[in-house]
């Protein structure tokens, strides 16, 4: 079994031990997953490749290719950064009105162990 480990972030210290709080295995995948999509394509200084394009989503019109091109954005983006990932699943659901919100469903599987993982990802269309 392979055993990778992290920061926790938020950074946070450990209140028993004093030190910085760490992840591991898949929860360290996870967290890498909900940054890689948080993280916009050119906003990291060091790696300006680093990141998704699931910023630009925002004010579009939701229909068929756009929820395609949200889909597609987010599996080339974790499929790209994250090498831990074996196989994934992702669904996208979206809802109308005023404050429509775009949501990408995540299950996938890793290296490190077969369990189902779970994670999503939520942007407000129109805020």
């Amino acid at each position: 079994m392979k055993i990778i480990e992290g920061f926790g972030f938020p950074i946070d210290i450990d209140e028993t031990s004093g030190k910085i709080k760490t992840v591991n295995n898949n929860q360290a995948v996870k967290q890498s997953i909900n940054m890689i999509l948080k993280t916009q394509i050119i906003e990291h200084k060091i790696f300006k490749n680093y990141g998704s394009e699931l910023k630009s989503f925002m004010f579009g019109i939701v229909d068929s290719n756009y929820i395609y091109s949200f889909k597609k954005s987010v599996e080339t983006a974790i499929k790209k950064w994250e090498p831990h990932v074996n196989e994934m699943i992702v669904d996208v659901k979206s809802s109308a009105g005023a404050t429509s919100e775009i949501e990408a469903n995540i299950e996938y599987t890793t290296d490190i162990s077969p369990t189902i993982e779970r994670t999503k990802r939520k942007i407000n269309i129109n805020n």
